[in-house]
């Protein structure tokens, strides 16, 4: 079985058509390796650890009653103007005149401040799938209102749980479809990774974010000669089918007066009983010891997420990792863990990039012969493509 690529059948109203993006937020950015030119310690709100934040009041937007009224509002309003598909989704279609600023506020916190942000209030449950997905849509609109294709399918919409159904070995499958833990990383090209969360796991399975700033910091103290390491275009990531190519790049770039950080384990280490790319070559010791430092930087400066049902997270992807808990849910539980993923833009905000990271960005984001498909209904997983495991 395929990547998710179910549509809504015709029986259904029309709330899904074709989308077409326009223009990608693109620029020439410095991408020099020399790190003797990179500052010696990075401050701002993103230099954050686990200690930094006194309650969850910090970083989330909480929604009162009235601002749940005002969401349904805005959905009875878009669902009421036939002839609007759910990808025209926007402010003016989705009205939110009281908790706009907020959540404008919350998206330039998202990229000028602390690097992410959450929003909590809502009951997905009092909503079908469809409405879900609009209500995602709708809240995101005003943080990050352009989206992006997240597999070689053109798939819009990741649905994240364990594959229950699926006799794959869990060590076997890409971490989304299983209940293993992730270690630290950042999800491919993208500018925003948004979350929403329809069930939470009977134990486990709470989101781990890190700042990359406070890594960078970290080895700049203690080690500045990893920083120059990982700056260097001499990482080679594996990777297969038709969504991105297989490429050698740096992980660590200052660009625009930031530090970015694009970084992922498995396409750099490959997989157990599973073959390189040809010509990709294995990292050196020197190398692994990076990844770990990274990892390990990361482990100790990581705060974690204890969401509820219904909240909506925003991460910042160029400057905060994520990784997450293994998880149990008992085989009868009939609502395991899910969370929906999307791949945000805001093309007034979005960060310059280096060169090496506008390709992947712009296949994302921009027109191509992948196509997109809205598939706002989640496929029970069988089997996986070896591609699904190199990529987010």
């Amino acid at each position: 079985m395929g990547a998710e690529t179910i549509l809504l059948q015709a029986h259904h109203r029309p709330t899904w058509g074709p989308l077409v993006l326009k223009g990608a937020y693109a620029s020439n950015c410095d991408s020099a390796t020399d790190t003797s030119r990179w500052p010696a310690r990075l401050e701002g709100g993103l230099s954050w650890d686990g200690t930094t934040f006194a309650s969850e009041s910090d970083y989330m937007v909480m929604l009162n009653e009235a601002d749940v009224l005002e969401v349904k509002a805005a959905l009875h309003h878009f669902n009421s103007n036939t002839g609007l598909y759910g990808n025209e989704v926007t402010p003016a279609t989705f009205p939110l005149p009281t908790l706009a600023p907020r959540l404008q506020r919350a998206g330039d916190d998202l990229h000028n401040g602390r690097g992410f942000v959450g929003v909590r209030g809502l009951s997905p449950c009092e909503f079908t799938p469809e409405d879900n997905v609009l209500i995602f849509l709708g809240i995101s609109s005003y943080i990050g209102g352009k989206q992006g294709r997240q597999d070689e399918h053109g798939s819009m919409l990741m649905h994240l749980r364990n594959a229950q159904k699926s006799r794959t070995p869990q060590a076997e499958r890409p971490i989304r479809y299983s209940d293993r833990a992730s270690t630290f990383h950042t999800d491919t090209f993208c500018d925003i990774l948004a979350l929403q969360t329809r069930n939470n796991a009977h134990i486990g399975g709470q989101n781990l974010l890190a700042s990359s700033w406070t890594v960078y910091n970290k080895l700049m103290e203690k080690n500045p000669a990893m920083v120059d390491l990982l700056a260097q275009p001499i990482w080679p990531f594996d990777s297969r089918g038709n969504f991105f190519p297989c490429s050698t790049r740096p992980l660590l770039y200052y660009c625009d007066g930031r530090v970015i950080m694009n970084f992922a384990r498995e396409p750099l280490l490959g997989l157990n009983g599973v073959a390189r790319a040809p010509n990709l070559p294995t990292l050196t010791q020197d190398q692994r010891e990076a990844l770990d430092a990274v990892e390990e930087i990361a482990k100790e400066n990581q705060i974690v997420l204890q969401a509820e049902c219904g909240d909506l997270l925003f991460i910042n992807n160029h400057a905060v990792l994520h990784s997450r808990e293994a998880f149990y849910d008992p085989p009868q539980n009939p609502n395991p863990r899910y969370l929906v993923r999307m791949w945000l833009k805001n093309e007034d905000l979005a960060w310059k990039l280096p060169q090496p990271l506008q390709h992947g960005n712009s296949r994302i984001y921009d027109d191509n012969e992948l196509g997109e498909r809205w598939n706002i209904m989640d496929v029970p997983r069988i089997e996986f493509k070896l591609s699904e495991r190199l990529t987010s």
